[in-house]
């Protein structure tokens, strides 16, 4: 399982086809991705076999974000102390015996949420950071509470006014914030997804090259890096000027962008002095598929102050 769940984490960075390329070609010829997949196993195996619950109550981040939220309103897991405790606190069960008239609570001690707790706490002692919300304890306590007759619910879903004060659960101030802060951060995850382009171009000048210069144009030479974001191969591309009338020369041959691929090249865009109302021209530059536009950027073009 661990060397399993190693192969999907290292296929989340180098990528699932990469991962399958490099097993079917043999450990042999790929000993570094090998060696680094032997160490998530071995890290994973770790956290399985010995540090376990240790991993809830050290580094994950749970609970702090949910102490951050907590208030007396919030319904979480938790035993209800005023039934389980009564006036005279928990008694072990004995049978024939007047529990209400000796005024004990409903607990009996059998500690049974304390021995299924994965993390290891006591849920009698109120809400704890390492509670996970499994409900492990829930399940054992009303197992107990059916077998000795009593109602079953002293471990639930409570809030603490409810316990405390007999409060209903109350949609308050704060949670509708949480509820509106929430939908917004989603919706503008979803509106991110749905617009984000399938190719992603950035055109950079190469830093410290200066332009060149003839009597009636100017050169700059770019270094461009086209992403591709899905699984369909690109076919047929060039790069053209949208924003300016100029000429675009590709260094080698740009014609096709794989799937999941990235491609890096140089540019030079040569521009008439005629076209150019600035010094630094702010050019819109398109990523065609044949005639068809699939991606925009926009970069800088310095020229001579006087382009006269």
């Amino acid at each position: 399982l661990s060397f399993a769940i190693a192969n999907v984490f290292l296929a989340y960075f180098i990528g699932s086809d990469d991962l399958l390329k490099y097993i079917f070609e043999g450990p042999a010829n790929h000993l570094d991705i090998i060696v680094k997949l032997l160490i998530f196993s071995g890290v994973f195996f770790f956290v399985f076999a010995w540090f376990r619950e240790q991993v809830c109550i050290i580094a994950c981040p749970y609970g702090r974000l949910q102490g951050v939220l907590l208030d007396d309103n919030s319904v979480v897991v938790a035993y209800n102390y005023k039934r389980g405790e009564a006036e005279n606190g928990r008694s072990k069960f004995r049978k024939g015996e007047l529990r209400a008239e000796k005024a004990y609570g409903d607990c009996i001690d059998c500690k049974q949420c304390v021995k299924v707790c994965p993390t290891g706490i006591d849920i009698r002692n109120g809400t704890q950071l390492e509670c996970i919300n499994c409900t492990a304890c829930i399940d054992a306590c009303d197992v107990i509470m059916e077998n000795v007759g009593f109602e079953k619910g002293l471990i639930s879903y409570y809030s603490e006014n409810n316990i405390a004060k007999g409060e209903k659960f109350l949609f308050n101030t704060r949670i509708k914030i949480y509820v509106a802060l929430f939908t917004f951060m989603f919706g503008a995850l979803i509106t991110l997804l749905l617009l984000r382009s399938d190719i992603e171009a950035t055109i950079l000048k190469i830093p410290g090259q200066m332009f060149t210069t003839t009597d009636t144009s100017v050169t700059n030479v770019y270094t461009f890096t086209l992403v591709n974001k899905t699984v369909n191969d690109y076919r047929n591309l060039n790069i053209k000027l949208l924003s300016v009338k100029g000429d675009i020369k590709v260094v080698g041959n740009l014609v096709s962008l794989e799937k999941e691929s990235l491609k890096e090249g140089t540019i030079f865009i040569t521009i008439d002095k005629a076209n150019l109302k600035t010094d630094r021209e702010a050019l819109k530059i398109g990523i065609f598929q044949g005639t068809k536009l699939i991606e925009t950027t926009t970069t800088n073009f310095p020229s001579p102050l006087n382009l006269k």
